[in-house]
């Protein structure tokens, strides 16, 4: 059995529409790539829909794979890292549509920089002409680690590779044990996933020329209410900061910060944060755990990272 050079991981979760919409542009885009063999593999995560006969009966040449339990987005994608035998694997959501060259163009940069860990490319809504996000920057201030997006076109180095859709080093991937499931159920994976790789040596890249559309929540808020997934993410960003950000004097200022801002809140009556927190704190124990392991296996600083990161970008782009 010849092993494929790039396996496509799409995660699903009770999303047979969403499977027939999107899955016929991908496989045009790997059609369209003669360079390089790929597998496609549709990792259902215990759908209670017809996911996997629409599979068995629509798209007989993609390889169906379903968890023995419900693992979450997280879970399911290195379930299917697991599997796939592939140097080069794609996590992508099911609600994502590609251009024809879509795959070329990420792929290529594999080719000869042996220090690319991952490439993400340029996201639109479904309606072909909204922009959505692609090159990300980030930056620490007042105790908080913030996002913000470059110019659509601005080829530099990016902060982290999209979860929606890149394409990764099967091994870095494995390597690094994939998303980390203290994030669950979402938000953060790919950004703690690729900040990792960065502060160990690694090209975390991003490629206008990849056109891909999202349909952006469809999936998660049949599974989270949209309050929810405010207070996960609020939860994420103090979990991410705990367990990655170790610069000392970043580290003070956190700690400085944070009451100050809570008691803040807590006079104006505002409780998101408060509630975040306290979701944080229980998962403590094991982000210091990660926290300490990582500080064993780090190469630069959070600060030579985010110098690396908003250099291009300086002058007016911080939100």
């Amino acid at each position: 059995m010849n092993i494929p050079d790039i396996t496509l991981i799409i995660t699903n979760w009770n999303g047979r529409e969403l499977l027939r919409e999107c899955l016929p542009s991908v496989l045009k885009s790997v059609a369209y790539d003669k360079k390089r063999s790929y597998e496609i593999m549709v990792v259902d995560d215990c759908s209670s829909d017809d996911s996997l006969e629409i599979l068995a009966q629509e798209f007989p040449t993609v390889r169906a794979e379903k968890t023995p339990v419900n693992y979450g987005f997280h879970g399911a994608n290195n379930f299917g890292a697991s599997l796939s035998r592939s140097r080069l694997i794609m996590p992508m959501n099911n609600d994502i549509k590609l251009d024809k060259d879509a795959l070329f163009h990420l792929a290529e940069h594999f080719e000869d920089d042996k220090e690319t860990f991952s490439v993400s490319g340029k996201f639109f809504a479904f309606d072909g002409t909204t922009f959505l996000y692609g090159n990300r920057g980030g930056y620490f201030n007042n105790g908080h680690f913030y996002l913000y997006e470059k110019e659509a076109n601005d080829s530099s180095q990016t902060l982290f590779a999209c979860g929606g859709a890149f394409m990764v080093v099967r091994e870095g991937y494995l390597k690094l044990g994939g998303f980390d499931p203290i994030y669950h159920p979402l938000y953060y994976e790919e950004i703690d996933l690729s900040y990792r790789a960065l502060k160990r040596g690694w090209q975390v890249l991003y490629e206008p020329k990849s056109i891909a559309y999202h349909k952006v929540q469809s999936t998660i808020t049949r599974q989270e209410k949209k309050k929810q997934i405010g207070l996960i993410s609020a939860r994420n960003n103090y979990l991410f900061v705990w367990k990655n950000i170790l610069d000392p004097s970043l580290t003070y200022q956190f700690l400085f910060y944070i009451p100050f801002f809570l008691i803040r809140d807590l006079f104006r009556l505002k409780s998101r944060f408060w509630v975040a927190f306290y979701m944080a704190l229980k998962r403590l124990p094991k982000v210091l755990k990660a926290r300490r392991q990582e500080k064993l296996d780090v190469i630069y600083s959070d600060q030579e990272i985010l110098q690396k990161i908003n250099r291009p970008a300086a002058g007016g782009n911080l939100q």
